[in-house]
């Protein structure tokens, strides 16, 4: 009760201090919540786009190709009303039948309303769903999908709530086929400028990495820091924690100012519903969150991976129908105060910047 109270004083006053937001002018860092008892290193705070005010981590989950349905409602469900994910996680291309993506997920949306408030993280393919041989970043860099993707950024611009887009995510991925960093640039910056064109303002984008993948040169890739509001990097394997390129990657957003989300992390091979992985991947996975301060924002894939063909070994990994020694667990760790879950939506956006 008194972390209730202490949270809902801290909101009044920031709303206070933040009166007059929102008028197009930067914003000033607040200096929030950092008065927490917590067990994790307290976070940078940069102002950047959606970024949580503060000392705050964003938690999310999904993920469904077809919009919110089944995996995050049962997400929730296992965590209950105290540990709500604020973030739902989706995947979209401008070749896929966009218009029926975004109703199925206004329908998933609707579900939840304003009292429990959700941002969505979205996914854009440049390519035909992860085939190298189907890719078509370069027709986007030429300006030949101008409106291809107009039409598909009216539709995430009619969702009129904060949206993490990751353009052409996993950009190194050589399962993508995004060879040249050069064609990756100019079509990552003609999605953000499409976007500028047509006032889609609840966007901030993402720029996604894979520490796993071949090409570790994730430099030769970045579109500039004009063009980025935050960093991303997806987490399966427990080895990529400690990966020296992840540590670079990481600290080189330091460098630039910019907050990191792990946009996809799930516990590769292990079936948590058999009571694995916890030793082994989520004790070195909450420690790697806990002792990097620019990791702000968390996305857990909670699917069941031998579902799918390409994707046998990859586990079992559904919160729902874990074990109760790995559920509660887990739960536990979320319940940190550093953890920012779903509230209403005044208290929800007023604790990011830039909405």
């Amino acid at each position: 009760m008194k972390k209730i109270v202490t949270f809902l004083l801290c909101v009044v006053l920031l709303s206070c201090l933040c009166a007059g937001c929102g008028n197009g002018k930067k914003e000033e860092l607040m200096d929030y919540n950092y008065d927490i008892e917590s067990v994790y290193a307290p976070r940078v705070n940069f102002g950047a786009k959606f970024e949580p005010k503060g000392n705050f981590i964003l938690h999310g989950a999904g993920q469904d190709q077809s919009g919110i349905t089944v995996t995050f409602d049962n997400y929730v469900r296992a965590m209950g009303k105290d540990e709500m994910p604020c973030i739902s996680m989706g995947y979209v291309a401008p070749h896929h039948k966009y218009f029926d993506w975004a109703e199925q997920m206004k329908k998933g949306l609707s579900i939840y309303g304003d009292d429990e408030y959700i941002f969505l993280q979205i996914g854009v393919h440049f390519n035909r769903d992860e085939n190298p041989d189907e890719c078509y970043y370069d027709d986007i860099a030429d300006g030949k999908m101008d409106a291809d993707l107009k039409a598909l950024l009216q539709v995430l611009k009619s969702f009129d709530r904060p949206i993490y887009v990751r353009p052409g995510f996993e950009f190194n991925g050589e399962w993508n086929g995004y060879t040249d960093g050069e064609i990756y640039k100019r079509a990552f910056i003609r999605f953000h400028e499409i976007a500028d064109e047509i006032g889609a303002d609840n966007l901030a984008f993402l720029w996604c990495y894979n520490p796993d993948a071949k090409e570790t040169d994730f430099i030769k890739y970045y579109p500039g820091d004009e063009y980025v509001d935050w960093w991303a990097i997806d987490i399966f394997n427990a080895s990529s924690m400690s990966r020296e390129n992840t540590e670079r990657f990481l600290s080189t957003a330091e460098l630039h100012k910019k907050p990191v989300m792990l946009t996809e992390v799930t516990p590769y091979s292990y079936d948590i519903t058999k009571g694995e992985g916890w030793e082994e991947w989520f004790e070195t996975y909450f420690e790697f969150v806990r002792s990097h301060p620019v990791i702000k924002g968390t996305c857990y894939i909670n699917w069941k991976w031998t579902d799918y063909p390409q994707w046998q070994n990859w586990g079992d990994a559904r919160m729902e129908e874990a074990t109760d020694e790995i559920l509660s667990a887990y739960r536990a760790e979320l319940a940190d105060p550093i953890y920012l879950h779903s509230a209403d939506k005044q208290t929800l956006t007023s604790l990011i910047y830039g909405y």
